[in-house]
């Protein structure tokens, strides 16, 4: 009998100093989470994505884009861009601020609907720039800066309508 309390008496003494390790043990744990500071300097990633309450990715910073989700369809860029892309609640892209990462790069600015890209802001790298406007019907206009001179171009349902300076 003797020896059966003595194992009890090692067994509690072993809970005992197990609770004793595990509540050290968290201890240090919340000393090392509260000397962390709030802030993080630096934060250095490829891709952040800003979810919805429903997990669906609604604003994407990365260098570079995927490619864009269009009318459901995971669509080719014509090009890498770095940027911000905004998607739609149907997981469509329906706006970007980017930089083209070919060489030289470009900067834009795209507003899309749930079809396509529907207006683009493009200044580039060497100075000048357009604003385009698209609809489904063919319809186009883009008034711009192109080598130091101004430009306008229009086209009603894939015609062109009026071109300064007029192609030679």
């Amino acid at each position: 009998m003797e020896s059966t309390k003595r194992i009890e008496l090692l067994e509690r003494r072993v809970r005992a100093l197990m609770v004793a390790f595990v509540l050290t043990l968290a201890g240090f744990a919340i000393t090392l989470l509260r000397a962390q500071s709030p802030v993080t300097e630096n934060l250095r990633v490829r891709q952040i994505a800003v979810v919805d309450a429903q997990g669906r990715e609604r604003v994407l910073i990365g260098a570079p884009l995927p490619d864009p989700v269009v009318r459901g369809q995971r669509m080719s860029r014509n090009g890498a861009i770095s940027g911000i892309a905004l998607i739609g609640p149907s997981g469509n892209e329906r706006a970007g601020f980017a930089t083209s990462d070919r060489s030289p790069s470009s900067v834009f600015i795209g507003l899309d609907s749930e079809m396509r890209q529907e207006s683009l802001f493009l200044v580039n790298a060497d100075g000048g720039g357009h604003i385009d406007f698209y609809d489904s019907a063919k319809n186009y206009a883009r008034i711009g800066i192109s080598q130091g001179r101004p430009t306008l171009f229009l086209r009603d349902k894939g015609a062109t309508v009026f071109e300064q300076p007029a192609a030679r």
